[in-house]
């Protein structure tokens, strides 16, 4: 189980709202699933980053620690 459980319910229910809008094509759940977690990585490192401020040169550390975030089991 994840330890951010709210957050693993939000991936998988983007990854479920992508689907359903693709017309719900049969095995590409990975797919979606990992298109979702793109999305919500992406907002999560952009958040945090503007909450610091916009440190220059930082974005890579913000987008590996949002991943990890999302990736905690």
């Amino acid at each position: 189980m994840h330890k951010n459980s709210a957050l693993a319910e939000r991936v998988r229910d983007t990854a479920y709202f992508l689907w359903e809008q693709d017309g719900r094509p049969e095995g590409r759940a990975m797919e979606y699933w990992l298109r979702a977690k793109h999305m919500h990585q992406r907002q999560l490192a952009y958040d945090r980053w503007l909450e610091d401020g916009t440190p220059p040169d930082r974005s890579d550390l913000y987008w590996h620690e949002a991943e990890r975030e999302i990736e905690e089991k």
